[in-house]
C-alpha cells in the first residue's frame, strides 16, 4: 500500500485537543474519530475521546496481518479496559457513561481486502462511498437547529450563536442521555454502536465490506468531513463552501454542533487516501 495524501486537523487548530488519529502500517490503514468530550473530565490531561483514540491506534500499530474484524475490535476494547484499571476509574466509566473512551472507526485490512466500521466515520471503495450514520445524531441535530430557529425569531443572530451557542447548550442533557443508548442490548432505533472499552461482543456489530480486486484506491475519513469525496482538495473545498454558507450547521448541514468563534470548523477531521 501507499498513502497517495493524507490530513489531520483539530477544529480548535491546537494539534493537542485532536480526537482524530491517523494509523497506517504495512497491512493496516485506519481512521479513528475519538467522540467529542460531553462529560468536561479529562484523564491524563486528554480528554476521554482523544485517550480513546489514542489507545485504538497504539492497537491497531500492532496489529498481527490476518487479525479478523472481531478480534481486532476486542483487542482495542481490551486494552482501553486494562487502561481504566490502571488508572483506577473503571468504576467510574461503568456508572457514568459520558466519561467513557468513546471513539468510533474505519479499518481497512490489506491480507483480508476488507472494511470494517464501527460507528460513523466513512469510506469510499468499490467504485462507491460508503457512510454510517446515527438515528439519535439525526434527531439531536433537527432539535438543535429548531432551537436555533427559535432563538433567531425571537431576535437573535447567528453571530451571537456563534459566540454561545445556547442551543448546543440546551440539547446537552440529551446528549449525555443517548449514552444510555450506546453498545445498549435494549433495543431501539436509537441504539448505536463504538469502541468504549467496556462492551464484549462487539465484533458482530462491525459492519465488514469486501474489497473487489478491481478497487486500487481507497479513502477514508471521519465525519469531520459531511461529504466523503475523491480526493483531499473536493472534501476541502466542501466543507468551506458548507462553513462559509451554513457555520452554525443548522440549516444546509445539520449538526449537534457548529462553528463557533475561534474555531477553524465544527468538528475535528482527518482524511487518507490511499492506492493498494
Amino acid at each position: 500500500m501507499r498513502c497517495i495524501e493524507q490530513f489531520i486537523q483539530s477544529k480548535t487548530g491546537l494539534p493537542e485537543t485532536c480526537e482524530d488519529g491517523i494509523v497506517m502500517t504495512a497491512h493496516h490503514v485506519a481512521v479513528i474519530d475519538g467522540a467529542t468530550n460531553k462529560s468536561g473530565m479529562t484523564f491524563s490531561s486528554s480528554a476521554p475521546g482523544r485517550m480513546a483514540m489514542k489507545l485504538a491506534s497504539e492497537s491497531i500499530a500492532s496489529f498481527p496481518p490476518l487479525i479478523s474484524a472481531g478480534e481486532a475490535i476486542e483487542v482495542i476494547n481490551s486494552r482501553i479496559q486494562n487502561w481504566y484499571q490502571k488508572e483506577g476509574i473503571l468504576d467510574l466509566v461503568r456508572d457514568f457513561p459520558p466519561a467513557r473512551c468513546t471513539a468510533s472507526l474505519v479499518i481497512y485490512s490489506d491480507s483480508r481486502r476488507e472494511l470494517w466500521f464501527l460507528g460513523d466515520c466513512q469510506a469510499i471503495a468499490n467504485g462507491q462511498s460508503y457512510q454510517f450514520s446515527k438515528e439519535i445524531d439525526r434527531v439531536l441535530s433537527d432539535l438543535r437547529s429548531m432551537l436555533i430557529h427559535a432563538e433567531l425569531a425571537q431576535g437573535g443572530s447567528e453571530k451571537q450563536l456563534q459566540e454561545q451557542d445556547s442551543s448546543r447548550e440546551r440539547i446537552m442533557e440529551f446528549l449525555k442521555l443517548q449514552s444510555l443508548f450506546q453498545n445498549s442490548s435494549y433495543s431501539s432505533g436509537f441504539t448505536y454502536h463504538v469502541i468504549d472499552g467496556l462492551t464484549s461482543g462487539l465484533g458482530k456489530q462491525v459492519a465488514v465490506i469486501p474489497v473487489v480486486e478491481e478497487t486500487t484506491e481507497i479513502v477514508l475519513c471521519s465525519d469531520g468531513y459531511p461529504t466523503v469525496l475523491p480526493t483531499l482538495a473536493q472534501c476541502e473545498a466542501d466543507l468551506a463552501e458548507i462553513l462559509a454558507e451554513d457555520p452554525l450547521c443548522y440549516k444546509r448541514y445539520r449538526s449537534t454542533k457548529g462553528l463557533y468563534k475561534g474555531n477553524l470548523s465544527f468538528d475535528d477531521r482527518s482524511y487518507i487516501r490511499f492506492t493498494l
